[in-house]
């Protein structure tokens, strides 16, 4: 029936009903344009900057023709082989991890014009702008949080004494930590584990810090995990070393101090046996300490075999252009949907009319 009905609309009708209501489709486009510019205009501007890093992978096998496909389906294959138990398809969960996200809390910023010169948290708590209607959607809220932090104030002063062992944040810092997730992406090309983080703020010049820190944050995350076992070796070889190194000195001034003491040349029995076994137990503490010097480079060398190094291919750069809002986008789409919202209406007006009026007739 709908096939029916839609081969028996008469185009030439169509555009006819169009062309006699030319003047009332112009009249709501004009609407739609003022509409239009009012919201495009209300919604404030975004700017992003971007980092795009390139971490350093552990070497694995090359599979050919075969990695190359399991690539293009969407599979790392170069992880396989791989040591490490943070791979760069976690760095996104690492960014969005509230450990991570608290440490940009006391970041300093300040803004392109200098007006804005406060810490990160401040700026995302007091001093977004944002669009008309969102202060009326957020009325409510706003009420509500209102009723409960009165609330809330005086349970607290009835479990002051509660020790608290594990972390808690408050709505507010919560509220925080999800607009800084929705204003901070990171994104892993799964071919080449190219890293690109990617930062959208209403301030050009603290689009281009946050991103920068969080590239840094996160180069710094990724290298106390990898380094931290190499460290704790290294720590522990390094006392050892002094260890062996005293009992080394400790032995040799002993030892030095019984030749002082008993003239060389000496046919004694009793005082060669002595300088013998001193001299052994000088060799081996020698040796020992030998030993442990050379463990203790290893580790040390460990250390910095297992510093990972990032490849800076973008540095955060600060924007000139917006990316939004999008007014031209906008106003053409409050065009659009008007204008055929219109001619819908025209095709099925008269339908519609009709059944009213039967309805109508019935009662």
């Amino acid at each position: 029936m709908l096939n029916n009905r839609i081969k028996n609309i008469d185009i030439f009708q169509v555009i006819k009903k169009i062309w006699l209501c030319r003047f009332k489709i112009l009249k709501s486009c004009s609407v739609a344009i003022v509409v239009a510019l009012v919201v495009a205009f209300s919604i404030p501007k975004t700017y992003e900057s971007k980092v795009v890093l390139a971490p350093e992978t552990s070497k694995s096998p090359s599979l050919g023709a075969l990695g190359s496909f399991a690539s293009l389906a969407g599979f790392n294959v170069g992880d396989i082989g791989k040591d490490d138990a943070i791979y760069p398809e976690l760095y996104p969960q690492i960014i969005d991890s509230s450990t991570l996200l608290e440490e940009l809390y006391n970041m300093k910023i300040t803004s392109a014009d200098g007006e804005i010169n406060t810490t990160l948290y401040d700026y995302i708590s007091a001093k977004q702008n944002k669009a008309w209607w969102d202060y009326i959607i957020e009325l409510p809220v706003r009420l509500k949080n209102m009723v409960s932090s009165a609330k809330s104030t005086v349970a607290a002063s009835a479990s002051d004494t509660t020790v608290v062992t594990y972390k808690i944040y408050t709505e507010a810092q919560n509220s925080i930590m999800n607009k800084l997730r929705k204003k901070i992406e990171c994104n892993v090309d799964k071919g080449n584990d190219v890293v690109t983080i990617t930062v959208e703020m209403q301030d050009p010049l603290i689009a281009a810090q946050v991103a920068d820190n969080v590239a840094k944050l996160l180069q710094e995350y990724v290298t106390r995990y990898r380094i931290n076992k190499s460290i704790e070796d290294y720590k522990y070889t390094s006392a050892l070393y002094e260890e062996a190194r005293d009992n080394y000195y400790a032995i040799q001034s002993q030892f030095a101090d019984y030749l002082d003491r008993h003239a060389l040349g000496t046919t004694k029995n009793s005082v060669r046996t002595t300088e013998d076994r001193m001299e052994d137990e000088l060799a081996l503490a020698y040796t020992l300490y030998c030993q442990v010097a050379q463990q203790k480079e290893l580790s040390k060398a460990k250390v910095q075999e297992r510093t990972p190094v990032f490849s800076v291919i973008q540095p955060a750069e600060v924007p000139i252009l917006a990316v939004a809002p999008q007014k031209v986008f906008i106003t053409i789409s409050f065009i659009l949907l008007t204008f055929f919202g219109h001619v819908i209406w025209i095709m099925i007006a008269a339908d519609v009319k009709k059944v009213f009026k039967s309805r109508n007739e019935k009662k």
